[in-house]
């Protein structure tokens, strides 16, 4: 052994690090702390910029790196290229409505949601696949609004279905009747071709195997004027049978 070599060794031994070498400064990352902090920031900015290609978040940002660097600081921060769900788009008023409906029965329990009946009718249509969008967000922000594309129900013209469902059991699906033109579905035709027919079986049905349940359907006109429609009629035949 070279005494050169057996005096690195010596000095190793007494230099606090138990005969291993001292640390190194290795290559100092391409993006610092405060840099990745204004890249997150930036990113979860608001729809827009979760939706941004990298290459332009490295302009905006006069990010000197390859969009690829960005790509691995954002997968360390715990960010994920995802695709956006969609979901329902809903007006503030919508949202204080449907907080307050939870608020008011946070307290119920599974056996009271037994006796709950819930319907709706819904839009569809064949349309070309625009391909998937992606986002970035964390894992627990999957629906949140920023992450999410907004689905509208309005514009849906092809073919619209009705069905409902209870704990244990589904209605059929009934097919509403084609509209012409923009005529949109009314309360006397709800009456005629869902509440007297496929409704009133799935509530006849209830009340046998269950008691009182509850109908439960949301604030469209025609199901308000269903009310209007079918009180009118009571008051005029009366309202036994």
């Amino acid at each position: 052994m070279k005494a050169n070599t057996a005096g690195r060794i010596w000095s190793r031994r007494n230099n606090g690090y138990n005969g291993k070498s001292a640390p190194r400064n290795g290559r100092p990352p391409k993006l610092d702390e405060n840099a990745r902090e204004n890249l997150r920031n930036y990113i979860l900015k608001n729809r827009h910029t979760r939706r941004e290609p990298l290459h332009d978040i490295s302009n905006v940002l006069n990010l000197l790196v390859h969009p690829d660097t960005i790509h691995k600081v954002l997968v360390e921060m715990g960010l994920g290229h995802r695709i956006e769900r969609k979901r329902p788009w809903l007006s503030p008023k919508q949202k204080e409505a449907r907080l307050k409906f939870a608020q008011e029965h946070i307290h119920w329990t599974k056996q009271d949601w037994r006796y709950v009946e819930f319907s709706d009718e819904m839009g569809l249509q064949t349309s070309a696949n625009e391909g998937n969008i992606y986002v970035w967000r964390y894992p627990e922000e999957e629906y949140k609004e920023d992450c999410c594309a907004a689905t509208h129900k309005s514009g849906f013209k092809k073919i619209k279905v009705w069905g409902s469902m209870r704990y244990g059991s589904l209605s059929n699906l009934v097919v509403l009747p084609e509209k012409k033109g923009e005529g949109k579905f009314n309360a006397r035709e709800y009456v005629d071709v869902i509440m007297d027919r496929e409704l009133f079986d799935r509530w006849a049905k209830g009340m046998e195997e269950l008691g009182d349940i509850i109908v439960m359907k949301n604030e469209a006109e025609y199901h308000q004027g269903v009310a209007t429609e079918r009180r009118k009629q009571y008051q005029q035949d009366g309202w036994q049978g």
